[in-house]
């Protein structure tokens, strides 16, 4: 592999979530906004394995093994936002940290894993959420 080909692959990895492992127990999940010549990184809206979270991290390559791409988080917040349009805005309460909402004081709790509850109002989330899905894998060209 040429040097200009393996820039340009390393170039797209820029503004994707990398997943940096500095060794066997620790890691470091964040947005890798820029890589130096000798392979120095920084990541913004980064966060360990505990979960700490670091607005902007600079990343030596001494204290890294490698850095593979992550898949882009399912985008929960905007799908609270869609929820919201549809209950009222006190009712909908998406909790970052555990990339949840959870509607009507969790009566109806959405997670990756997809809703949890019962009766009318779980079954119109579970229809938004799905149409959500559908939407993220089939977008609608301009």
């Amino acid at each position: 592999m040429s040097l200009r080909q393996y820039n340009s692959e390393l170039g797209t990895f820029m503004d994707k979530t990398i997943k940096v492992y500095l060794n066997d127990d620790n890691f470091i999940v964040g947005q890798l906004k820029g890589i130096s010549e000798d392979s120095n990184l920084i990541l913004i809206n980064a966060r360990n394995e505990k979960n700490k979270a670091f607005p902007k991290i600079m990343i030596k390559k001494n204290y890294y093994n490698y850095f593979t791409l992550e898949e882009e988080p399912f985008p929960m917040e905007a799908l609270a936002e869609r929820i919201a349009t549809i209950f009222s805005k006190g009712h909908v309460n998406f909790i970052a940290e555990q990339n949840v909402i959870s509607i009507l004081n969790g009566k109806i709790v959405v997670s990756d894993d997809g809703v949890r509850g019962e009766g009318p109002s779980a079954e119109r989330v579970k229809k938004i959420y799905e149409q959500f899905k559908m939407d993220l894998e089939n977008p609608q060209k301009d």
